[in-house]
């Protein structure tokens, strides 16, 4: 056999053989499924799947085959996971209503938090300021508030890590998000200039959104605060033109400020994405979904794991990793990924994930903010 079309039919031979194989060992394996959801047990079962694996290997003539059949085992076990997982089913905490009553937000009032908050719920919507961001998850978790508001991304400086660790310690979902084009302005008492200014105040995020305009002025102490609203309300009681903010222009006219610098962020791009938490999904008309995971740290299992939003066409827009506290050098990965959670292809996704992960949780399923 020397021709390609030969090799081609040989190929297609041994394919007609495989998947009848195929078919009668997903007909087992949903049979497994019942068998564990009558006794209640985990899909994953990582001692009999080693064991899969060796005996495969042990099977072969040509042991120079090893990687490659462990990897087509791993695949297939990964399938048969997903149709099992998708078996046993399980529901989903739901917020079938609108999201009505009282919104907590990070800052103070004039920060941005309350400025997305505003766009998201409208400018009526009774609110409480909360001076940290786990002020946000305790007053939820208290019943305080019903919603909380935070940012969680900013486009120039990148993750806001302490939400992202904070979303993996409660037990909360997020269920809506808002994008604000962010624009940093300097701003002082009435008579202020740049040739007073010897300190400017704000937030961690304020001073490097802000870094190059900063940078023209290294004489100026830079001092971070709890949040820029709080910074301009620090400047507005002190009185002092030798103090300035970096603000926006909401908390600006609040506190009765002047702005000295406008715009002065460094990129015209700047946006931050806010997230909305509550205490279940509320999917109706989702369209984005988020995620997280551990994995354990062996070759190929983050590879074997984002390849299922591949496999099934899904659009993975973002992975953040935090270390975990509880082990040395190990991550938890965050995930967020555009598609319906009611939808087959993420269902099965998850159901996939899910299987395979260690400390598995749906996040959120909520509408995307599109620019």
């Amino acid at each position: 056999m020397e021709d390609l079309a030969g090799y081609r039919r040989e190929i297609d031979e041994i394919d007609s053989q495989l998947i009848p194989l195929f078919e009668r060992r997903m007909d087992v394996v949903r049979e497994v499924a019942r068998f564990k959801k009558v006794r209640n047990m985990q899909v994953l079962q990582r001692d009999r799947e080693r064991v899969v694996l060796d005996k495969a290997v042990a099977r072969l003539r040509d042991p120079g085959y090893a990687a490659e059949a462990e990897r087509f085992m791993n695949a297939v076990m990964a399938i048969s996971r997903a149709a099992q997982r998708r078996d046993i089913g399980g529901a989903l905490p739901r917020e079938a209503a609108p999201l009505t009553g009282k919104v907590g937000y990070y800052g103070a009032p004039g920060s941005f938090s309350e400025q997305a908050l505003a766009d998201y719920f409208g400018e009526d919507r009774e609110r409480t300021a909360c001076a940290e961001f786990e002020d946000v998850f305790t007053a939820l978790r208290d019943g305080e508030i019903d919603y909380g508001v935070l940012p969680i991304e900013n486009s120039s400086t990148g993750a806001i890590t302490r939400v992202y660790d904070l979303l993996g310690s409660y037990g909360f979902f997020i269920v809506g998000e808002r994008r604000l084009r962010i624009h940093q302005n300097l701003v002082g008492v009435a008579g202020a200039t740049l040739d007073t200014v010897r300190a400017v105040y704000s937030h961690e995020q304020g001073l490097e959104q802000s870094s190059r305009f900063l940078a023209e002025h290294p004489g100026w102490e830079q001092a971070v605060f709890h949040s820029t609203a709080e910074s301009a309300r620090l400047v507005a009681d002190g009185g002092d033109p030798a103090k300035a903010a970096i603000a926006s222009e909401r908390a600006a006219a609040l506190y009765g400020l002047e702005i000295i610098a406008p715009a002065i962020e460094n990129s015209r791009h700047n946006a931050t994405r806010f997230i909305v938490i509550g205490r279940a999904l509320a999917p109706a008309g989702a369209d984005k979904v988020s995620l997280a995971f551990s994995l354990d740290n062996e070759s190929g299992t983050l590879y074997n794991t984002l390849r299922h939003f591949a496999d099934r066409r899904i659009n993975l827009v973002k992975i953040e990793s935090r270390p975990t506290p509880e082990e040395l050098w190990s991550y938890r990965f965050y995930l967020d990924f555009e598609g319906d959670v009611d939808s087959d292809d993420v269902r099965g996704v998850l159901a996939e994930i899910s299987a395979g992960a260690k400390d598995f949780r749906l996040l959120g399923a909520y509408r995307s903010d599109r620019d």
